[in-house]
């Protein structure tokens, strides 16, 4: 088992393999059947020893820059419904490239319509601007932490708290 999982090429710097959080785990193969074996029988292997199993039912397949022939065969082979990219994990889209303003729209959006529900509740300056610092920069934080986000964003943003 041991030589199933290395590092992807192109993560050989970052040394990723893997993402997990709580009961989500995201797991990065080379693009082969081959590799989807060896990743599932891991997860065999993983159930036999702590009595966890993985939910195939619930478990998606993405596969970026995988050949046509080579996809069929791994949907031939096994039984994963196949995603569409990009996807969100952890409430955050996953992304290869520069952010651009549809990517980083969620984040706007979502800051603009707990701003609305503050603004209706007849809070004071001060409420909503403790609210702001509590709430909306801790959102901020948690996407930066992830991307370097946008000036222009940025911008939105605290346009937003205005």
């Amino acid at each position: 088992m041991q030589k199933k999982f290395r590092l992807h090429p192109g993560c050989s710097s970052l040394s990723l393999t893997h993402l997990c959080f709580a009961d989500d785990l995201m797991v990065f193969v080379e693009g082969s059947k081959e590799s989807v074996e060896g990743a599932l029988a891991v997860f065999d292997e993983f159930a036999v020893w702590s009595g966890l199993k993985i939910s195939i039912e619930k478990s998606t397949i993405y596969m970026a820059g995988v050949a046509v022939e080579e996809k069929a065969r791994i949907k031939r082979n096994f039984p994963l419904a196949e995603g569409t990219l990009p996807v969100r994990y952890l409430g955050l889209p996953l992304m290869t490239q520069v952010m651009r303003r549809p990517d980083y729209q969620p984040l706007v959006e979502k800051i603009r319509c707990k701003m609305n529900t503050w603004t209706s509740r007849c809070l004071s300056y001060a409420g909503r601007m403790q609210l702001i610092k509590a709430v909306i920069m801790s959102i901020v934080n948690f996407w930066s932490a992830a991307f370097r986000l946008p000036s222009q964003c940025m911008k939105e943003v605290e346009q937003l708290r205005l």
